[in-house]
């Protein structure tokens, strides 16, 4: 199979390329700088495209001979997203850019899209006890500028029928290599500094990488796929005590945690203006990804304690030099 991977030089993007070539299959990766890798494979071809790529013409020669897309590249959390500015340039690069691929993609008779985009598109958080399903209602309107992108983005790809779309909500994806929340949690695990995080009672779904790109590769090529939104993960919900837990024992490092009264934690946090990290810390977000694991026949082969130590073993060999 021949495919296409957008974002290739990304966290998952790079899992995601190695998993598809050892597989056997043909990758042309696209990133906007780099290549997706150092590592040479007569499989692997390297392609460059501007960030800015948001006419069709830019992406019909790079789709040319393509039969799977893995549209992975998005602009996601940086800073202040709330300026006019910035919802300008979040929906160019996550609408306008998906919009030109998709239309490239169309024209290049690309048989199947997969699209990765986020569980924000149903809220902040979930209701304790109600995980989110594939047909859960999404929010109105998502709370952040990029999920009210990606889910611009969804809904254009849907209405593409002839491309067999398939969207791919995510929840926080975690593995070798990981930036972003769950660099900070192993940061903190690591400080061996005492955490006032022993009271939080919340239940958060993520996915481990390894499963993430395996679930990816099975929508591609099942052919129950098509015109579906599809949810996945680890199938094991935990509470961020557990977590830091979890990461702490693996970094070999004491875990020092006691209880803070939840409401003079957020209080804190909002005072040093850490409110948002807070919620995404004490928060629950669960989904029930059951009704797609049952359409394509997947189960996660890594355990969520299979894949925090090995994301902590990378780790540290990285600190270590190895």
């Amino acid at each position: 199979m021949k495919c296409l991977v957008t974002g290739a030089s990304g966290f998952i993007g790079t899992h995601l390329v190695r998993y598809l070539l050892d597989a056997g299959h043909e990758v042309r990766a696209v990133s906007t700088s780099v290549p997706a890798r150092n590592y040479f494979d007569e499989k692997l071809e390297n392609v460059q495209v501007a960030r800015s790529a948001v006419d069709t013409a830019d992406w019909l020669e790079v789709c040319r001979g393509i039969e799977v897309v893995f549209h992975l590249a998005a602009r996601v959390h940086r800073g202040d997203n709330s300026s006019p500015s910035a919802r300008l340039i979040y929906f160019q690069d996550n609408l306008e850019m998906t919009r030109a691929l998709a239309e490239a993609a169309l024209k290049a008779r690309v048989r199947r899209f997969v699209f990765t985009t986020s569980v924000a598109v149903y809220g902040a958080a979930s209701v304790a006890g109600e995980a989110f399903r594939e047909d859960s209602p999404v929010a109105p309107r998502p709370d952040s500028v990029y999920a009210q992108s990606k889910r611009a983005a969804e809904e254009f790809l849907l209405s593409c029928v002839a491309l067999e779309p398939v969207i791919v909500r995510l929840p926080l994806v975690y593995g070798a290599g990981v930036k972003g929340n769950m660099a900070t949690l192993m940061r903190l695990a690591s400080s061996s500094v005492p955490l006032p995080l022993a009271g939080i009672d919340n239940r958060r779904s993520l996915i481990n990488v390894s499963n993430c790109v395996d679930f990816l590769l099975t929508a591609a090529c099942h052919p129950n796929a098509g015109g579906q939104v599809l949810l996945a993960s680890d199938g094991e919900d935990v509470v961020t005590p557990e977590l830091i837990r979890m990461i702490a024992r693996e970094l070999r490092k004491p875990v020092r945690l006691f209880s803070m009264p939840p409401t003079l934690l957020r209080a804190t946090c909002s005072l040093f203006g850490q409110k948002a990290r807070f919620e995404k810390l004490a928060g629950s977000f669960q989904i029930d990804p059951a009704a797609s694991c049952a359409l394509l026949g997947w189960s996660p082969k890594t355990s969520l304690a299979e894949g925090i130590a090995q994301m902590c073993a990378t780790a540290r060999d990285r600190k270590s030099g190895n």
